[in-house]
């Protein structure tokens, strides 16, 4: 069953997109009805709605994500243990490495995420009806608890999208390191070989990165917003103030600092895979090149575009910690601060540039790694080709590919151009909506910074959930690609092992 769930990424990746598009559709439809359903129970039911259902869209379009990544490390897994099955036939041994837990518990992160989503959707009928009925202490609780409880559904799914790449770093890594050595080895008949060492192949420090992103988001519910709530009903009045310390825009803020750890992650996580994927090509030219005795072409320099990665990734989690430290000064000295109005008004959507700038670096990564599969594909039939070919004594040799004068032609670059389009979609949910949102309120412009209000949450959402569609159809293409290195692979290294063989009984 969860088979068929796994590969029905692409399903779920557009129901989320639709729940975020029907929210965007019911947001305008408010802020064009604002004067005559103002107080009423519609008001207060969109209000609570367009809380949390383009959340749960989002996180639809986040499981279609993880659900792609679940599949694309499948078929990576599945190519090594084919490999591992062909190799024993020639005598050759291989020790089976242990498994970290993220690569077993990634896809349980993933369904557990959703499930913490869907209980905050539940929470938001309950919260519905305590608007409804008016009472203003279920109504506040309600509200304390729910956005940190769908926060804790988004450190698990984007905690476990950025483990599926750990393990896809794992697995990759441990065939670009022992494709090669056991291809040699079959040539020279060798038995005995060096044990796989694949804790070495996980950098520490990414690893760190995101437990500790899944920790931040995590924590606004557990204990912060536990301890919210408690404080609220032990001092329960119709005079309650929120006490400075666990102010809901300080903690919504933390939230969003956790998420930019994480996609902070995932970038690096998409770099180390990106090196993977050049040193394979590299180190099966040196393969062919000393099996098959024969000149490779060098592959081509590292694209330009990777380098940018780490300043998107750098800029983006600098703008978040720097904007959430704004925030917690803000709200220690409140209305004291100079400038404090306008401050509160841009805190919001100001956490947009942070989420931008984060994404692109991730889109440009993405765009990097299908450059990189490409490469591959055009590389591994030519490559297995002169390696059966010196197994088998035959002189003739197939040139492999050159490098690439032109690499990103061979991208997809309008998923990119999407992913762009989704990035300035989330921008104007600062520039301009909330500088005219705040113009609008010196002006004394009601009516008007209603309406820049209640469209900067659904255009934002929007942009973000653009940007998650493009993503989860970049690693629909990927999907695509290591499906095919997987048939390439099992039978380039099961003909390799046959020739051997065949070698070995006609010496014998």
């Amino acid at each position: 069953m969860m088979e068929k769930m796994f590969k029905r990424y692409k399903e779920i990746l557009f129901f989320g997109f639709s729940l975020v598009l029907i929210s965007l559709g019911l947001g305008i439809w408010r802020t064009i009805n604002e004067a005559t359903i103002q107080g009423t129970v519609v008001e207060i039911v969109l209000k609570r709605f367009l809380e949390i259902i383009p959340l749960l869209g989002l996180g639809f379009l986040k499981l279609g994500i993880g659900f792609a990544i679940v599949i694309i490390v499948r078929n990576i897994k599945q190519t090594g243990e084919n490999a591992t099955v062909s190799f024993k036939k020639a005598g050759l041994k291989l020790d089976k490495p242990a498994i970290p837990f993220f690569a077993k518990s990634f896809p349980i992160f993933l369904i557990t995420g959703i499930l913490f989503e869907l209980v905050a959707a539940v929470l938001m009928i309950f919260w519905i009806i305590a608007g409804i009925n008016g009472n203003e202490f279920a109504d506040h609780i309600y509200e304390i608890i729910t956005v940190p409880i769908e926060g804790l559904g988004v450190a698990f799914l984007i905690g476990g999208i950025a483990f599926g790449l750990a393990t896809i770093v794992l697995n990759l890594g441990i065939q670009v390191n022992e494709l090669p050595k056991r291809l040699k080895a079959l040539v020279k008949g060798e038995k005995d070989l060096e044990k796989l060492q694949p804790k070495n192949l996980i950098p520490k420090w990414t690893k760190i990165v995101t437990i500790t992103g899944m920790i931040v988001t995590g924590s606004a519910l557990l204990p912060v917003a536990i301890i919210r709530a408690m404080h609220y009903a032990v001092n329960y009045s119709p005079t309650y103030v929120t006490p400075v310390g666990l102010n809901a825009l300080l903690w919504d803020t933390w939230i969003f600092l956790g998420i930019a750890i994480l996609l902070f992650a995932i970038s690096y996580w998409l770099l180390k895979i990106i090196k993977l994927l050049r040193r394979q090509r590299t180190q099966l030219g040196k393969t062919v090149e000393e099996i098959a005795e024969m000149d490779v072409p060098t592959i081509e320099n590292p694209l330009k575009i990777t380098t940018v990665v780490h300043s998107f990734a750098s800029a983006g989690l600098m703008w978040m910690f720097v904007f959430f430290f704004v925030i917690a000064t803000y709200q220690a000295f409140q209305e004291t601060l100079l400038g404090a109005v306008p401050l509160k008004m841009l805190i919001k959507p100001g956490r947009a540039i942070s989420l931008a700038l984060l994404f692109v670096g991730i889109g440009l990564a993405l765009l990097t790694i299908v450059v990189n599969l490409n490469l591959t594909a055009f590389m591994l039939p030519s490559s297995f080709s002169n390696i059966v070919n010196a197994i088998k004594k035959d002189n003739a040799r197939i040139e492999l590919p050159q490098a690439s004068d032109k690499p990103l032609k061979l991208s997809p670059i309008k998923l990119f151009i999407g992913l762009i389009i989704g990035a300035f979609i989330v921008l104007l949910g600062t520039l301009p909506l909330a500088i005219l949102r705040i113009s609008y309120q010196f002006q004394g412009l009601t009516q008007n910074q209603l309406i820049i209000e209640h469209l900067i949450g659904p255009i934002v959402s929007l942009g973000v959930a653009i940007i998650f569609l493009m993503i989860g159809l970049f690693f629909s293409t990927i999907v695509g690609f290591v499906k095919a290195r997987k048939a390439i692979i099992s039978e380039g290294v099961e003909s390799c092992v046959y020739y051997s063989i065949e070698k070995s009984k006609i010496s014998s």
